[in-house]
């Protein structure tokens, strides 16, 4: 038993004077590092003497955040001070393994960041989904298109009808926006806002308010669509004409609070989580070691 326990021991002793002889980075200046560096590389390979670069450019970072995050710690160093006593007494193999070990506390960082703000995301899309469903209280209802003249000039001329399906009596002003398309080309041929009524307003289910685009551009863009019509034509389907409307509720009271649409939009922040998905996918699948780095010139 003796025996084994000196052999152990002895076997010990091997391996801790084999670690040693390892040359190590001596960080006490700048001088000692780039002399002490030459001869930890004279023990390595090609590829290792890029991966200790690597190593290097990474404590570099680790030591800019170190600065950042504990300003009081490393007040009146340099970020080259900081990583020159990072390195300090340590091997090659040490050396990766910190900057190794920096890497994957950065992506479990920036990992739970992106969770975080992924989750808030979520939670303003819920918020900007119930503001909407408030405000989705109109629909378009009778179209009626006729001929109207302006500047010497007879136009077409669509009323439309904003019907408030709601099921209590709306009271107050209500802010609505409208866009009138070309269908194919997208190009807006007509656009506003309007604010109807005033606090002395109510509407009640079914009631309407109503709007008129004069629609010259319109005209003016396909005017062999517009030929030959005898008008009026009482709900006609905007899509012979090349044309698609969109209506909007910008503004309405609903229990004497005042709703609002926001200005950012479901698709927007739908475009955003998943950019913010993406990049989390690729923080996952890092594995934060140096052979996922790639080395440039500085």
């Amino acid at each position: 038993m003796k025996y084994t326990v000196l052999k152990l021991t002895a076997f010990s002793l091997l391996i801790l004077s084999m670690i040693s002889c390892h040359e190590k980075i001596n960080g006490t200046s700048e001088k000692t590092f780039n002399l002490s560096r030459k001869s930890v590389e004279k023990e390595l390979t090609a590829e290792e003497k890029i991966n200790l670069e690597k190593a290097f450019r990474v404590i570099a970072l680790k030591a800019m955040v170190l600065k950042w995050d504990e300003p009081a710690k490393y007040k009146n160093k340099s970020f080259n001070d900081i990583s020159l006593e990072i390195i300090d007494g340590e091997t090659y193999s040490s050396i990766c393994d910190i900057a190794e070990d920096f890497l994957q506390e950065k992506n479990k960082k920036e990992a739970e960041k992106i969770s975080t703000e992924i989750e808030n995301l979520e939670k303003k899309k819920t918020k900007i989904l119930e503001i909407e469903r408030k405000l989705n209280l109109f629909k378009i209802g009778h179209l009626f298109l006729d001929e109207t003249e302006t500047f010497e000039e007879k136009c077409p001329n669509l009323e439309i009808e904003f019907v408030y399906v709601g099921k209590t009596v709306l009271k107050g002003p209500v802010g609505i926006s409208y866009e009138l398309k070309e269908k194919t080309s997208k190009k807006i041929l007509s656009s506003g806002i309007s604010i109807y009524g005033d606090e002395d307003q109510r509407l009640n289910k079914n009631e309407s308010l109503n709007e008129n685009l004069i629609l010259c551009q319109a005209k003016e863009k396909n005017p062999s669509l517009f030929k030959n019509i005898k008008y009026p034509i009482e709900n006609p389907n905007l899509s012979d004409f090349n044309m698609e409307l969109k209506i909007s509720v910008l503004s309405l009271y609903l229990n004497g609070e005042k709703i609002i649409k926001p200005k950012t939009t479901i698709q927007d922040l739908n475009l955003e989580i998943q950019e913010q998905k993406n990049e989390l996918k690729q923080i996952s699948n890092s594995k934060g070691t140096l052979d996922e780095l790639e080395l440039t010139e500085n």
